[in-house]
């Protein structure tokens, strides 16, 4: 095994196990940390057998072997900040008629201690 198989195998082991802290922590939603893990194993496993990174590459037509885990991990960051821009919509969109609705009990609340 080459140093650099040692090194990304080492890396892909401390990842597995930071994200077995957060889950144990509940720093970290299941559905979350499962996708983490795949990436984790992913890691792994290109990290042992790089050749597969240059199969995959000639199956998909990229004639530079090492930027296709790069576009792909470039492509993963893109959907997850996506992803993670949709639900922060939703939650402040759901926070507004929170506050909507709390404005309004306020407002009733006052009417009926001063008698209106």
């Amino acid at each position: 095994m080459a140093y650099y198989q040692i090194f990304t195998s080492f890396i892909a082991v401390t990842f597995f196990i930071v994200v077995f802290v957060l889950i144990r922590r509940d720093s970290i939603q299941m559905g979350a940390a499962f996708r983490w893990f795949v990436i984790a194993l992913v890691t792994l496993i290109l990290g042992i057998y790089p050749q597969l990174s240059n199969v995959a590459a000639e199956w998909v037509g990229v004639s530079y072997p090492p930027i296709l885990p790069i576009t792909l991990a470039c492509l993963l960051l893109l959907i997850k900040a996506l992803i993670a821009d949709i639900k922060r919509a939703k939650t402040e969109v759901k926070l507004d008629r929170v506050a909507q609705r709390l404005a309004i009990l306020e407002l009733n609340l006052r009417d009926q201690q001063t008698g209106k």
